[in-house]
């Protein structure tokens, strides 16, 4: 692969391996006759698979490099400072905006010097770059004027102090602990999710996990002592410590929604809606060699249907058609057909929303297969949402929507040895 080559590949590393890219580019060389070089049919490729430039709001992703246009708004100046080995450095920064949010450009030494005689405030400029040591901060590896048009704030946001708040939300999802190591060399636990409440979703930062005891994703709660801040790209963060109490709420809050026809690209928005197309998961290799998952699927919400891209763990989820779902600070960019579309990865959920059903109560085996999670008994057979081993044995009591089984509760049975035994009898003379 050239090198020009490979650096576009950078842009989109975490979505497909080195093998598939260069699949593409043959393949988008002889779809053009012929008549595209390597490096033409690399910039095709990665136009179509929506990183040729994304919004700011976007540079959270795991690409190793990302491409984006932006206004300056502010510059530092160019500062000395003095190095560990005695030698004078310099560093300046750019504050660079678009309509989605603001990050910084770090420049060192002589890039830094000669930014008072490149740029101006209100150029915009397109940027290819890598995360710094902060994740606000920018590393540019090409800056380069152009004549895009962007319509931003031009003043700098100053961001707000984090605060305590009391808030009544809803528990979306909770993922499980990771350890982490203080700065006096102690370790604890930190839980990662996401929370809503009447004023939106935010994302969930929990440092003392006894905090959730008892606290499960769907649970409402009422919280005190809760410290809010802004997140690095915008957006909320909802932090619970040894300061914060919360105990289960009677009712939900209320959770406002946007409609399908009044989506906005480049933007994050909570959605509902009717399953109306469910394709395949497919997978893909990562830049780490890891596998992840894609699918896509079709939502309605009677104003408008659009296309709705699953990502990582939500993609392999079983869903049903005609199922009706709530989904969380999802992201809406433009798709392939210019129309809108609602991508749903990392710091979204997706939840099924419960209609009319019956109250059973299920006797049977928990069996995990390809299609999900089953409870499968003589009376049939249920997707259900469980932690329980396969193969336990066990009741089952909830609602049966379709071929979906909400359950309220479990209870882990012993095997009836004469039960199975009289089974295989009757199931043997039946052949």
């Amino acid at each position: 692969m050239k090198p020009v080559v490979r650096y576009h590949y950078a842009l989109v590393d975490d979505l497909i391996s080195r093998e598939e890219f260069d699949a593409l580019i043959e393949k988008k060389i002889t779809d053009c006759g012929n008549l595209a070089d390597e490096t033409a049919a690399a910039l095709l490729v990665v136009k179509d698979l929506g990183r040729s430039h994304v919004k700011i709001r976007g540079l959270r992703g795991k690409s190793s490099l990302f491409c984006f246009y932006a206004k300056i708004i502010a510059f530092s100046g160019v500062t000395e400072f003095d190095r560990q080995n005695g030698e004078k450095g310099l560093v300046a920064r750019l504050t660079v905006a678009d309509e989605t949010g603001q990050v910084d450009l770090v420049f060192w030494d002589e890039q830094a010097a000669a930014l008072e005689e490149t740029f101006e405030i209100a150029d915009v400029v397109e940027v290819i770059g890598r995360h710094g040591k902060s994740a606000r901060d920018i590393m540019p590896l090409n800056l380069r004027k152009t004549c895009v048009d962007i319509d931003c704030v031009m003043e700098v946001k100053e961001r707000k102090a984090p605060k305590r708040v009391d808030l009544h939300g809803l528990i979306i999802s909770l993922a499980d602990p990771k350890p982490f190591t203080r700065k006096d060399g102690t370790s604890g636990e930190m839980v990662s999710g996401l929370v809503a409440d009447s004023v939106g979703t935010a994302r969930l930062l929990c440092w003392e996990p006894s905090v959730l005891a008892g606290i499960t994703p769907g649970i409402a709660v009422t919280v005190s002592g809760a410290l809010e801040k802004e997140g690095d790209y915008g957006g909320r963060e909802v932090v619970f410590d040894e300061e914060t109490m919360l105990s289960p709420a009677e009712e939900p809050p209320e959770i406002q929604t946007t409609a399908l026809e009044a989506l906005v690209p480049e933007q994050s928005v909570t959605v509902r809606g009717t399953l109306t197309r469910i394709l395949p998961a497919k997978p893909f290799t990562r830049r780490d060699g890891s596998t992840s998952w894609v699918r896509n699927l079709r939502l309605s919400d009677g104003s408008a249907e659009v296309p709705l891209v699953l990502w990582d763990d939500e993609a392999k989820r079983p869903l049903l058609q005609g199922e009706s779902v709530i989904i969380y600070n999802a992201y809406v960019k433009t798709g392939r057909t210019g129309d809108n579309e609602i991508s749903l990865g990392r710091g979204g959920a997706l939840a099924i929303v419960p209609h009319e059903g019956e109250h059973i109560r299920v006797q049977g085996t928990v069996l995990y297969v390809p299609q999900g999670t089953l409870l499968t008994s003589p009376d049939g057979s249920w997707l259900v949402d469980t932690k329980l081993p396969h193969g336990t044995y066990a009741i089952m009591t909830g609602f049966a929507c379709g071929q979906r089984l909400f359950s309220e509760s479990e209870e882990v049975l012993e095997y009836d040895v004469k039960m199975i035994k009289d089974n295989l009898e009757a199931f043997i003379l039946s052949l």
